[in-house]
């Protein structure tokens, strides 16, 4: 999909995200941001729009599952630092560096699946789209969609334990 062609489809789209995130998030702030982080994930996705059969149901998904991530967020209560805790976070650098790697190590081979597994991967993974949502959405049975997600996560799983034999 071209830069005008999403802005077109963006400004159109906008008022519906922006009153679906209002109901759920309350705060107005709140729901512009929403608005921005649905379009964001819309724009990275956008060489695929146009294999969709419903972007507005994809979008209307994307905007429910980020406003549902903000409000399990307000549950959480921050906690201030202790000494104790600040002690052993300083330990686990060496973790933390770890985990980083790891999650690089995770972006780049779920880019590197065929593409229609990724987007599938991507949509059940970080979208939190249910397998009858995402069939919904790119017009595939969810048949499909099972086997394109057990083919992503066998061939990522044949690439860890090659990674970690190595």
């Amino acid at each position: 999909m071209e830069k005008e062609a999403f802005c077109t489809l963006a400004r159109q789209l906008r008022p519906d995200i922006l009153s679906l995130s209002r109901r759920f998030l309350k705060e107005e702030s709140e729901a512009e941001d929403n608005v921005q982080d649905t379009l964001l994930r819309l724009w990275t996705i956008r060489a695929q729009l146009d294999e969709v059969r419903s972007v507005q149901a994809l979008t209307f998904a994307i905007c429910r599952n980020l406003c549902i991530s903000k409000l399990r967020k307000r549950h959480t209560i921050p906690m201030e630092l202790s000494d104790e805790i600040r002690l052993v976070s300083t330990h686990d650098s060496g973790w933390m560096l770890e985990e980083k790697e790891n999650a690089e190590w995770l972006e780049d081979n779920i880019a590197g699946l065929p593409a229609a597994q990724m987007q599938i991967l991507r949509m059940s993974q970080q979208d939190g789209l249910e397998n009858s949502e995402i069939a919904e959405v790119l017009g595939i049975s969810e048949v499909t969609v099972r086997t394109a997600l057990c083919k992503a996560r066998k061939k990522l799983m044949e690439r860890l334990i090659k990674r970690n034999q190595s």
